[in-house]
């Protein structure tokens, strides 16, 4: 095998035509540059240049490998130059995987400062489960995951950083408890009509864990895939809805929506950032991991 440095001299002699200028171009002593040809010449079997009173130049045979290794070289280069622009952040793309709601009320508001500092990187975003994410991660389909963790929730090979604490309540329309005076009771909670996130969703089996843990059993009215759907369905009086308290600053603002007032504590949980162990990121991946690990340490000191 041709050491990949005998054909470097080789190039920088054809491009300048002369053992003088190749020299001080590769920054190595002239008959270095001699050398370099001759071991390529003896590896290849054939002559690539000729001496001629103008310099060095190339034979048939060494202007058809010319033309081969000038476009390694011009690839190489490329290579180079694109690098340095990755690692100076002026490019390059992150894939996040992180469920719908997840990507609306967490990553989408906090992504706008990142992006006004770095306009070039761009930021892909896969929505799915938080099963499919570990997936997806663990087979390099996406570079971060941003998960609910609940619990002590454990995925091996993933490194979960938490970045943000947020907690469940159910709500409902004004009308829908004209005359509500004291905290419900699990009993009265289960008895009412319930709108609830899809059975696959981790907060809902972290509510249902909670409630069964007190003897109760939750029995949706309404099934649905968002909070989105569930707050709406709510403010239409159809029941009351559990949502995510930090999801829905809007509505309780304007008297759209309320707490309605429990017995019992419902789990608080993490949103996470999943990451692969022993994996080293991209530079625009690590700088995106640097920025959300920011935000929660910020949100601790807070």
């Amino acid at each position: 095998m041709v050491k990949l440095e005998f054909y470097r001299v080789f190039y920088v002699v054809a491009k300048t035509g002369n053992l003088s200028k190749a020299s001080k171009e590769l920054f190595i002593s002239q008959p270095a540059v001699s050398y370099g040809i001759k071991q390529l010449e003896e590896q290849l079997g054939g002559r690539l240049f000729v001496r001629t009173a103008k310099g060095m130049e190339l034979t048939p045979e060494g202007r058809m490998i010319y033309e081969y290794v000038s476009r390694a070289y011009e690839e190489l280069t490329a290579a180079e130059n694109k690098f340095s622009q990755m690692r100076g952040l002026e490019e390059g793309t992150v894939h996040i995987g992180a469920s719908d709601t997840i990507s609306k009320y967490f990553i989408l508001p906090r992504i706008e400062a990142f992006k006004k500092q770095y306009p070039k990187i761009s930021i892909k975003i896969t929505n799915r489960t938080t099963d499919e994410i570990m997936e997806l991660l663990k087979s390099g389909k996406v570079d971060l995951g941003f998960i609910n963790r609940v619990d002590d929730l454990f995925f091996p090979g993933i490194q979960l950083t938490p970045c943000a604490d947020i907690g469940e309540c159910f709500v409902a329309n004004k009308e829908f408890f004209p005359q509500l005076k004291e905290p419900l009771s699990v009993s009265e909670l289960t008895a009412l009509p319930l709108i609830l996130l899809e059975e696959r969703s981790s907060t809902r089996r972290a509510v249902e864990r909670a409630i069964e843990s007190l003897g109760g059993k939750l029995t949706p009215a309404f099934e649905l895939c968002s909070v989105d759907l569930v707050a709406e369905c709510a403010k239409a009086g159809l029941g009351i809805g559990c949502v995510t308290e930090e999801y829905i600053g809007k509505e309780l603002a304007s008297g759209e929506l309320f707490i309605v007032p429990l017995s019992f504590p419902l789990p608080r949980r993490k949103i996470a950032m999943a990451t692969l162990e022993g994996m080293p990121p991209s530079f625009a991946t690590a700088k995106l991991q640097e920025y959300f690990r920011k935000i929660a340490q910020n949100s601790v000191k807070e």
